[in-house]
């Protein structure tokens, strides 16, 4: 069972998998509830309350108490229902606590009286073309589920549990558009809830209700008198009946749709909208199946509480998935390269958060862990849309020299596929800019090295056979990769995208400092870099007939490494950011140096990370590396007790520690101290990150947000769930 937090106070994405929907609650006294393809919380008051006759209402505090908009609308007078009445009031901090599973949220309030409870499922999902339309319907039908329990054993008096929310728009009632099958309450066909019934109670022991005065008459429920229902309103929700000396659980199916065309550039539509017609459908569809996808929820959080990780890393991780799923959208392309009719096209996407732009490319390659646990068919689909739309080549540039002399460049990838349901005209992002050095320019070897990456990571445990089909595209990656560590060949970028014209290459940390922006002779870069080189080589091989392309993409590996290692700075026992002498960030110690060792360690190449294999001087050396950085005052944050991506930036990033945490562990041999799983939970539940559900960018000394918010890419916290093997022995 998922522990206690020490606070209740912070936003979650509570969402089901691919709707690009989120049911967003937490935060005290603020709006959220149902979003659709949202860059925040949505802005409804959400009403979760218990009402005794004559005795006030106790609710939970996720709503803004704000009535405006109501009868005086229509009659130019305003109400004087606007504020709480009757005794309606909300728990405080100290009388509600909050528990969260992997695919459960659980508040308790009032002494255990009350507990509301959302449900997540997820799993594994099979490709889309290899299931029937039934079984398609049990894994990607857009809905999530709550329960509310009312202890109600105390009391000789009846009771009433209330779900209900406040919109800006008119909201109706389920039964009127389903003769009274179902019993809840939705807004026009975009979203709505609907109770599960479950036998154990009379008919009117759900009752649904509307009104612009929702509040008082939430507090003058009672079995005697029929709640209003007034469909002008914009405010409802269902009353649940619990009898006197009884516990009583009721389960609610929230559910979200969007038909049609939802997107430009590729037309498509979401995939679910071929399966449900419509918005009761997918509510009918998980009325039905309840059960089933309760216990799928309760899988989840059974195997995370089994898990061998300490309490704040299995926040992080719950937290962070919460978040992924919020922002994934399963689509069906509606172009003409349809097979047939009757056939399901998937077109898979994650949205990066507040930013709302499509597979952005430093997403997929961290994805790539959790994506590969649970359906690794998305990420293969990703990847033939990069190389099928996204690819493009270019010439490069020696950014160094006045002239800017080109030479032969070859084959990258775009940094996104567009942004806000828009996709972007083929080889262009929607983000990459020209004539810049920092944020929005382009990403050309960051993206170059993360489709190789991806690439391995997805086909080497068992798709060989997609990996000979992109044989052509791996000869160019590896002939792209060559050309851009120019003449030198040292293993490492040396020379510019061309596409850059005055500007220079930016890595994925386009918001740090020069320690981490800049690409070219960029430590953290270079490492990936050498990453990318073993696993061409592991592609290579195979795919058979290649063993030229193969010890090609060695010796590169090996030049890398030896140019790593050259940069190796004796007196001060670091490795500098940026390898330029002069450059701003070359005294700048970072984490990241260490990251790109997760590919081959992943991949299963434990002796290419191994201070005693082939290129265990450089992976001595970055374990010296991160022993210097990992103190206070360096990559230790003095005042919080956190990570720091840089030593001279406060800026840090959630999803990357954690990826760094797995590699120093388990590839380095460096134990960390639970206190920085500690503080970097603080972060998100305490800091001002709490507005935004998982937040990604944050400042390290005390988790204000800085970007990223509402973001996906935390689930590169799964790397700890995934660590079976036993950590590395010192370097």
């Amino acid at each position: 069972m998922a522990p206690l937090l020490p606070t209740s106070d912070f936003y979650a994405h509570h969402s089901p998998f691919g709707a690009f929907a989120s049911f967003t609650v937490g935060r005290h006294g603020k709006k959220g509830g149902f979003g659709l393809e949202l860059a925040g919380p949505a802005e409804q008051d959400v009403y979760i309350a218990l009402a005794r006759p004559g005795k006030g209402v106790r609710a939970l505090p996720f709503y803004a108490g704000a009535q405006s908009g109501g009868a005086e609308a229509y009659t130019g007078e305003a109400s004087s229902k606007g504020a709480p009445t009757l005794g309606w009031q909300a728990f405080g901090e100290n009388e509600i606590q909050r528990a969260m599973g992997w695919a459960s949220d659980t508040w308790t309030a009032g002494g255990g009286e009350v507990t509301f409870r959302l449900l997540t499922p997820f799993g594994p999902v099979p490709e889309p073309e290899t299931l029937d339309d039934d079984s398609l319907r049990r894994h990607i039908c857009p809905a999530i589920f709550a329960e509310l329990t009312l202890d109600n054993t105390g009391s000789d008096d009846e009771a009433f549990l209330f779900f209900g929310v406040g919109a800006s728009n008119p909201l109706r009632p389920l039964s009127d558009a389903t003769n009274g099958q179902l019993k809840g309450i939705a807004h026009e066909t975009n979203w709505g809830f609907a109770v599960v019934p479950d036998g154990g109670g009379a008919e009117d022991d759900v009752r649904e209700t509307m009104s612009w005065g929702i509040i008082e008459a939430v507090a003058r429920a009672s079995s005697d008198t029929a709640p209003p229902l007034h469909r002008l309103a914009n405010r409802g929700g269902v009353l649940l009946r619990v009898a006197p000396g009884q516990v009583r659980t009721f389960t609610l199916a929230l559910g979200f749709y969007r038909g049609g065309i939802v997107t430009s550039g590729i037309a498509a539509s979401y995939l679910y909208s071929r399966l449900f017609p419509g918005l009761e459908s997918v509510l009918t569809h998980a009325v039905q199946h309840a059960e089933e996808f309760k216990a799928l929820a309760a899988a989840r959080d059974t195997e995370l509480d089994a898990a061998p990780l300490n309490d704040e890393r299995k926040f992080l991780l719950a937290h962070a998935t919460h978040s992924y799923h919020g922002s994934t959208q399963l689509l069906h392309d509606e172009g003409s390269l349809m097979a047939q009719a009757g056939k399901h096209r998937p077109l898979w996407v994650v949205n990066e958060g507040e930013y709302r732009m499509l597979n952005t490319f430093d997403l997929t390659v961290d994805h790539a862990f959790f994506e590969m646990r649970y359906h690794p068919w998305t990420l293969r689909n990703t990847l033939d849309l990069f190389v099928d739309r996204y690819g493009y080549t270019d010439d490069v540039q020696d950014a160094t020299a006045p002239d800017r002399p080109h030479f032969a460049g070859g084959i990258s990838f775009t940094h996104d596929m567009g942004v806000a349901n828009q996709f972007s005209p083929p080889g262009y992002s929607s983000y990459e800019r020209s004539d810049l050095s920092d944020c929005f320019s382009y990403m050309t070897q960051e993206q170059l090295c993360n489709w190789c990456l991806s690439a391995a990571v997805y086909a080497l445990p068992g798709d060989t056979s997609w990996l000979s089909s992109r044989r052509p595209i791996l000869l160019a990656c590896l002939e792209s990769l060559i050309n851009r560590d120019g003449p030198d060949r040292d293993g490492i970028m040396s020379l510019d995208a061309a596409r850059c014209r005055v500007g220079q290459e930016i890595t994925t940390y386009d918001s740090l400092d020069a320690s981490l922006g800049q690409a070219r002779a960029n430590a953290y870069l270079a490492v990936k870099t050498w990453a990318t080189y073993l696993a061409l080589a592991r592609c290579f091989e195979a795919v058979g007939n290649a063993d030229e392309q193969a010890a090609t993409a060695r010796e590169q590996a090996g030049r890398a490494a030896r140019a790593v290692a050259a940069q190796w700075d004796r007196e001060n026992s670091f490795l500098p950011a940026v390898f330029e002498p002069g450059n701003e960030g070359n005294g700048s110690r970072i984490i990241p140096a260490i990251e790109g060792l997760v590919f081959p360690y992943v991949l299963g190449d434990r002796d290419d990370v191994s201070p005693d294999g082939q290129y265990g001087e450089m992976v001595r050396l970055l374990r010296r590396h991160l022993d210097t950085v990992l103190v206070p005052g360096v990559c230790v944050d003095s005042v919080s007790g956190g990570f720091k991506m840089s030593s001279t930036s406060e800026n840090t990033w959630m999803s990357k520690i954690f990826l760094s945490q797995f590699v120093a562990e388990q590839v380095l041999g460096v134990p960390l101290s639970p206190s920085f799983d500690a503080a970097h939970a603080r972060w998100q539940r305490e800091g001002r990150s709490r507005d935004f559900a998982f937040t990604d960018q944050v400042r390290s000394t005390d988790g204000y947000d800085l970007g990223s918010r509402y973001y996906p890419r935390g689930v590169t916290a799964i790397l700890w769930l995934d660590a079976n093997a036993a950590p590395a022995q010192g370097a």
